[in-house]
């Protein structure tokens, strides 16, 4: 019976907090600069992107996300979008967090 119940709490606690995305850091964030940082420099920066899309007028989008559920909801969420122009320079970028 002590095995089981172990095998349960076990398991529920690897339940209790389930990662999604990469985690990746905050504070280049504040280095972004529309028109002038590079996508080289993203990638740099964060790395490779979670997602990467295109946007309508053909402009290519890279998103970065971490998110940690956890029993109760929601417990960390950082996302990161990043448009970038035909000359490979950002066009514009969004940042929250949680």
């Amino acid at each position: 019976m002590g095995k089981k119940l172990a095998f349960v709490v076990s398991f529920l606690f690897l339940l209790g907090c389930l990662p999604a995305g990469r985690d990746f850091p905050t504070v280049p964030v504040k280095e972004i600069q529309t028109n002038v940082t590079t996508k080289n420099q993203i990638f740099s920066y964060f790395g490779e992107p979670v997602e990467q899309g295109l946007e309508t007028g053909g402009y290519e989008t890279w998103t970065y996300y971490y998110i940690v559920y956890s029993v109760g909801g929601v417990q960390t969420r950082k996302q990161l979008q990043v448009t970038f122009n035909k000359d490979n320079t950002v066009r514009s970028y969004s940042f929250t967090s949680k």
